[in-house]
């Protein structure tokens, strides 16, 4: 990490910063996506994706992606982010099966792993639903992405679906990633579909 940019490890958060897997791989849709959901700036994606040798078009280590979201939050601030993470669902389009939100939910996980192609979920972080009522979701970010631009990715699905009249928190914030711990869960109220 500090061979490509000095900057970089203090900034990871110490939980994650020696665990980033070097084996694991993003896809290059998650350049496109990462490009699209900061539009407003692509001098910014310009010079991260520069400062982190990532070449236009290319699968990438998870460990540049997860760093460039860092450097992001770092250089404008969390609830940029934040609000960026609610624009990547906006970016792609939802596959057939997904007509709900907890439909929605359910599909980050498989999103997530296809996106880090495949890789292991005990290495690369996850997505998982841990509990699922009618109404009801709680749903856990296991993934060394920040908890601003995850918080803002399960905020943007919410907003995908308003119609259901969503609203979400975070569970135990005392022990989510943004304080120190390795997962951040999330309870999604909604009216069923």
């Amino acid at each position: 990490m500090s061979a490509v940019s000095p900057e970089i490890y203090g900034l990871l958060p110490a939980q994650f910063r020696d665990q980033l897997p070097a084996e694991i791989k993003a896809s290059a849709q998650n350049s496109e996506i990462f490009r699209v959901t900061f539009s407003f700036d692509p001098k910014l994606v310009d010079a991260l994706f520069e400062q982190l040798g990532y070449e236009n078009g290319s699968d990438w280590p998870m460990w540049k992606l997860v760093s460039c979201f860092y450097l992001v939050e770092k250089r404008i601030g969390p609830n940029t982010v934040r609000k960026a993470g609610e624009r990547i669902y906006s970016t792609m389009p939802w596959p057939p099966e997904v007509n709900s939100l907890a439909d929605a939910l359910r599909f980050t996980e498989i999103a997530y792993f296809e996106s880090h192609l495949r890789g292991a979920k005990d290495r690369a972080g996850c997505w998982r639903v841990e509990l699922e009522k009618p109404g009801l979701t709680i749903l856990s970010d296991e993934t060394p992405y920040p908890c601003n631009v995850n918080e803002g990715v399960v905020s943007g699905i919410c907003m995908a679906f308003s119609k259901q009249k969503p609203t979400y928190r975070l569970l135990e914030p005392e022990t989510s990633k943004r304080a120190g711990g390795r997962v951040t869960r999330y309870e999604v109220r909604f009216e069923p579909a």
